[in-house]
């Protein structure tokens, strides 16, 4: 189990899920709406830490985004502990 620090929450999260799915387990509330990688309304960045992401629409997080740490939450499982921005 990893620690997810978003703001000022935080939520133990599993490689095996994405970050959506744990929060909501834990009664954390993070900003999520189409949960298929397509409307961007997750996008966060990642300040530190390792993940990995599954497929998702390039029209919600561009090439560039990816590459300088932004992220989907419905997307994203973590391989550490991740400290996330929020507020972009």
């Amino acid at each position: 189990m990893f620690r997810i620090n978003i703001d000022n929450q935080s939520f133990l999260c599993s490689k095996e899920h994405n970050l959506v799915q744990a929060a909501r387990a834990q009664m954390v509330k993070i900003p999520c709406a189409c949960l298929g990688g397509g409307c961007g309304i997750c996008k966060v960045k990642v300040i530190s830490g390792q993940y990995e992401m599954d497929t998702y629409a390039k029209s919600a997080l561009s090439d560039e985004e990816a590459r300088i740490g932004y992220v989907l939450l419905c997307k994203t499982r973590p391989l550490s502990d991740l400290q996330i921005e929020m507020n972009l």
